[in-house]
């Protein structure tokens, strides 16, 4: 049984097609097929139905699965462990953030791919619950978030700073010459607001009800860039949490009165006997950042 061998399985069992799978490992449809009924021919068990076009997991590929991510998770391991040793920052360095670290992290990205020539950087954008997600299947090694939900007991947090809700409009909207704006008057406005699946708006969701307000909400984005730069040309009115505004200089932040809007944010990192040493860099620099 090879690595190779194992990186063709793994590959196959996420996308289920041959094509697809062959293209990602470049190798030909048939040498990844070759190289999978080997393997199937070596466990004594077929890993995979193929009915047609489709290729589905057997009881025995699903049961193999976890253990052949897990035997590739640790050979990637081991090979930054050597590479740590020999004070080699190499390898890849994959972050995950929500929206309000937009600005935020890219100067420390910035600095690290200037730093560290041999590390690659890879910065994916995302809500909350998909990135936590991506994680825990060791597709990011951490992850920038808001979050007062409760957390998988593999996931070690580490608090960066605290950010409440705002009214944001622009400075040209005659709401810009007020310092604040009472919640349960939101009912009279016309909302931008993100879409259901950002923390912040599950957050919203849940003060609305809590305090009996039914808001008109005239347009959703997923694409925070986009929903601020429709208010900042407009007179719409979002709530956004207030470190989204950074470098936003036309967009006003007001803030809501009369509820409790404050959110902790955190980096989170998975718990592990061996952590890569880009990890703690990236960390200590970007606490670093945030606190000048």
């Amino acid at each position: 049984m090879e690595l190779f061998q194992l990186r063709y399985f793994v590959k196959l069992a996420e996308v289920l097609h041959f094509t697809q799978a062959a293209e990602a490992c470049f190798v030909s449809q048939s040498g990844l097929s070759q190289q999978i009924k080997k393997l199937e021919e070596e466990l004594g068990l077929p890993l995979f139905l193929r009915i047609g076009k489709k290729v589905q997991l057997t009881e025995a590929g699903s049961v193999f699965l976890d253990h052949a991510r897990r035997v590739l998770d640790n050979v990637e391991r081991g090979v930054q462990a050597v590479d740590d040793l020999n004070d080699l920052i190499g390898g890849e360095l994959r972050i995950g953030v929500t929206y309000i670290f937009g600005l935020l992290v890219l100067p420390v990205v910035e600095l690290f791919a200037q730093q560290y020539p041999n590390l690659k950087m890879i910065v994916e954008y995302g809500a909350t619950e998909p990135l936590q997600n991506k994680l825990l299947q060791n597709e990011l090694d951490m992850v920038l978030v808001i979050s007062n939900n409760e957390m998988d007991t593999t996931m070690h947090k580490i608090p960066l700073f605290t950010s409440k809700l705002v009214m944001a409009v622009s400075k040209k909207n005659e709401l810009a010459q007020h310092s604040s704006f009472p919640f349960k008057k939101l009912h009279k406005m016309r909302l931008i607001l993100p879409s259901h699946g950002f923390n912040s708006r599950e957050f919203l969701d849940d003060l609305f009800s809590k305090n009996g307000i039914q808001p008109k909400i005239s347009i959703e984005l997923n694409a925070i860039h986009a929903l601020l730069q429709l208010v900042e040309n407009s007179n719409w009115a979002t709530i956004v949490t207030e470190k989204a505004l950074k470098g936003w200089d036309n967009l006003q932040a007001i803030e809501l009165t009369g509820v409790t809007t404050e959110r902790k944010s955190y980096i989170i990192t998975i718990e592990n006997e061996y952590q890569k040493k880009a990890i703690g860099l990236f960390i200590d620099a970007f606490r670093n950042l945030i606190a000048t």
